[in-house]
């Protein structure tokens, strides 16, 4: 599942790790998706568990390999590795855990509450 727009040290982008850029994620950390993740989530992540899903994932999100690759390593090289570990882990999650349904806004259908809190009044009958 694609990303949400997120901030990060190469500015503001969408993101998607799809079935190809999944199995390129494997084959260069070693590891599943979901233990890329969690090695992320538990701090005991190794380089490429916070590069690929980057750089696979601004792939997957549309950006020529040939862009996305050079940018991110460079990125890298000037700026705190820690400023790309949330980047990474909201990368592999949407790719691991979100669910397809999970849409930004009101359901459809939904309609909006009354201004006045959407209960209607209440008040308690006395003996």
């Amino acid at each position: 599942m694609r990303t949400p727009a997120t901030a990060w040290p190469g500015g503001e982008h969408e993101f998607e790790l799809r079935i190809g850029e999944l199995r390129a994620l494997q084959e260069n950390c070693k590891a599943g998706p979901e233990e890329v993740l969690n090695r992320l989530r538990a701090g005991t992540w190794r380089v490429d568990d916070i590069i690929e899903p980057i750089r696979l994932g601004l792939i997957g999100a549309g950006m020529p390999a040939a862009e996305a690759g050079p940018m991110v390593v460079k990125l890298f090289d000037q700026h705190p590795k820690v400023d790309f570990k949330f980047t990474a882990l909201t990368v592999m999650f949407y790719a691991v855990m979100a669910p397809e349904d999970d849409r930004v806004g009101k359901p459809e259908g939904a309609t909006s509450a009354p201004e006045n809190g959407g209960s209607p009044a209440f008040t308690a009958t006395g003996p």
